[in-house]
């Protein structure tokens, strides 16, 4: 579950980072400043693909029958910072769940 919800926050950081590529070489243009604009979509899609990243380690974590706590505890965090992931908020609670059975 936590697998697919990394794999959703790579595609959507990828499409930021390109959609902020467009907005700096002037392919898409605004009203506004499009430096600030392309900085700022490019910030949102680094900060996405490392919680995306951080998902894969936590994924990772939880396939890990003495590490599936710690996983589920690093899954859910991530599921609260990345803005109310509900996808990762319940892989985060089945992992502590499971975690908390193997113990």
């Amino acid at each position: 579950m936590l697998l697919i919800s990394g794999i959703i926050t790579i595609l959507i950081s990828v499409g930021l980072i390109i959609f902020s590529i467009l907005v700096f070489t002037g392919v898409i243009q605004g009203d506004g400043n499009s430096t600030v604009g392309g900085v700022l979509l490019l910030v949102m899609g680094i900060v996405a693909l490392i919680f995306a990243l951080l998902k894969f380690w936590a994924s990772r974590l939880m396939k890990v029958p003495e590490t599936t706590h710690k996983g589920g505890i690093i899954a859910l965090v991530i599921g609260f910072l990345g803005g109310g992931d509900l996808i990762s908020i319940v892989g985060g609670i089945l992992g502590m769940v499971n975690g908390g059975n193997n113990s």
